[in-house]
């Protein structure tokens, strides 16, 4: 899918945020992110581990952390908790400013600033650009996987979630207790 260009330029849009401040540029305009609380960061470590696990036991894929912008072909840039991207879909070389496509896989942990409109926002830019969404929400103990493949599916505290599109990827982050 080819990504268009965006109404800013990567240097515009580094300089429209504040320094320890995270944003993002979301239907033309440039949205800044409140920091992340201790139970939210906590939950990005723990999926931050389960990938590096798995990535270590593939080849083709590449995970990365929170803060990495990917170019959505609205032209729209989000910055996941973490993301998974197939290799063969990056350029090679080092790659300087946003990933120029969307990544396979969005991990997103609600926090609770996050308002519905935002996430709605979010969850309608995934999924026109095709990308499995992994939605952690700590305050309810669930994850949701929405797959333009596999539908949407509930996995609740105890209960590990799976991704198809991720053979051999397994996250559980909330005990059943």
């Amino acid at each position: 899918m080819a990504a268009t260009k965006t109404a800013l330029t990567w240097e515009e849009f580094l300089a429209a945020g504040k320094p320890g401040q995270r944003w993002e540029y979301v239907d033309g305009e440039v949205q800044s992110m409140s920091p992340t609380g201790f139970e939210h960061g906590k939950i990005i470590h723990l999926i931050s581990g389960a990938l590096r696990s798995w990535e270590s036991s593939v080849e083709g894929w590449v995970c990365v952390g929170a803060d990495v912008a990917f170019t959505m072909a609205s032209g729209d840039w989000l910055c996941p908790d973490a993301a998974v991207v197939r290799r063969d879909r990056l350029p090679t070389g080092p790659l300087r400013g946003p990933a120029p496509c969307p990544p396979d896989v969005a991990f997103e942990v609600i926090s609770p600033s996050d308002t519905w409109e935002n996430i709605q926002a979010k969850r309608r830019i995934y999924r026109q650009n095709r990308v499995v969404q992994v939605w952690v929400d700590p305050l309810e103990q669930q994850v949701e996987v929405i797959s333009p493949k596999h539908g949407a599916r509930t996995f609740e505290a105890g209960v590990t979630a799976v991704l198809e599109e991720l053979p051999g990827f397994q996250l559980n982050l909330f005990s059943s207790t």
